[in-house]
């Protein structure tokens, strides 16, 4: 059992909440929290570790699943009008009307869900697969999923397994709008849901969709620009064409080695077919590193104000970028992953060296 923190500490921790802060700090608060604590500001506290990522109620799911009653009844409350996924299914999850013993049994099973969901488990182990196919064989877990798959236009992959697993009328009808946007958009959102086939029940209705994806992730990779590139850099009429770089930076006086490091692709197998990523490590904080992101598509971010480049322009543009900074990339131990073989790989990776 957590340590119980006085009472100057408890609101202190709730009061600014930080849950990077020594012992005792957030995280041991709320563990421990005690009955009389104001269930508003307790609840305002716990809210404060969801952030807006994917797996961003890890951390709140690990440290909350033991408060008391009255703030568990006050987080349900402020979760009321919160759109995002989760909230959703702790709506769904955990009637506020309930009473007290059962309120805190589904809350507990609520937030159990929520790290079943964030396992980190790939999605196409045998564990991430056990564990999908156990939550489609409970009835609550799958209300709760397909309301939050109906009411939401962005969810978490693995809950739409647990849907395609399920594969019920409801599930399905849960889990198609999430098709026909991607149908409509052509984007990466094909990709990503073709990748749950492994895991849907062999129905008619999910093979037939599965097809359709199938299909048209197939067409779109025949006119991908990353051929037309391909055939631009001399390598002929290609089916598919890919590679995947990682580059850092050499050592050299004021540069360690691995201070700046590159990640460079492009695959005709995706709609997001060219990517760069170039960031520099702080050595003293790798929370304040520095990055210059940018894909076929968008641009994440250009901190580094290295600006963007098309991909005929890749070696100019790493040129310029070691000119900037006074680096050396070391393409000596380059890591290169290609789709190209003998000479032509050998040809790919010279004219990444900028010959």
């Amino acid at each position: 059992m957590p340590k119980r923190p006085t009472s100057e500490q408890v609101d202190q921790a709730l009061r600014n909440p930080h849950y990077h802060d020594r012992s005792p700090g957030l995280l041991d608060v709320l563990k421990a929290l005690p009955d009389d604590v104001d269930p508003v500001l307790a609840a305002r506290a716990a809210l404060s570790l969801i952030g807006d990522r994917g797996d961003a109620s890890w951390l709140f799911a690990r440290t909350c699943r033991r408060l008391p009653v009255p703030v568990i009844r006050a987080l349900l409350d402020l979760l009321e009008a919160d759109r995002r996924p989760d909230a959703f299914i702790l709506r769904e999850y955990v009637p506020r009307d309930a009473e007290a013993d059962t309120l805190a049994a589904d809350w507990d099973e609520a937030l159990q869900l929520l790290l079943n969901l964030q396992s980190s488990y790939a999605l196409g182990s045998k564990q991430k697969r056990a564990n999908i196919q156990a939550l489609a064989r409970r009835p609550r877990v799958l209300q709760a999923l397909q309301t939050a798959a109906v009411a939401c236009e962005e969810v978490p992959l693995v809950l739409l397994a647990v849907l395609a697993a399920d594969a019920s009328e409801a599930s399905v009808d849960a889990f198609i709008p999430h098709v026909e946007r991607a149908v409509r958009t052509q984007g990466w959102e094909l990709d990503r849901l073709q990748n749950l086939r492994t895991h849907a029940r062999a129905t008619p209705v999910m093979e037939d969709l599965f097809s359709r994806l199938e299909a048209l992730i197939a067409a779109r990779r025949a006119r991908s620009p990353a051929l037309g590139f391909a055939q631009a850099l001399g390598f002929g009429e290609l089916d598919t064409f890919w590679f995947q770089v990682f580059l850092f930076s050499a050592a050299s006086e004021g540069i360690r080695e691995f201070r700046y490091q590159v990640h460079l692709t492009v695959d005709s197998r995706k709609a997001r077919w060219f990517a760069v990523s170039l960031t520099d490590v702080n050595a003293v904080d790798v929370l304040r590193s520095k990055r210059t992101s940018f894909k076929s598509d968008e641009v994440q971010c250009d901190e580094l104000e290295l600006g963007t480049c098309e991909p005929d322009k890749l070696p100019a543009w790493l040129a310029s970028a070691a000119g900037k900074f006074g680096l050396r990339w070391n393409f000596d131990g380059m890591s290169l992953s290609t789709s190209l073989r003998g000479k032509k790989r050998t040809q790919l990776e010279r004219w990444l060296r900028g010959g």
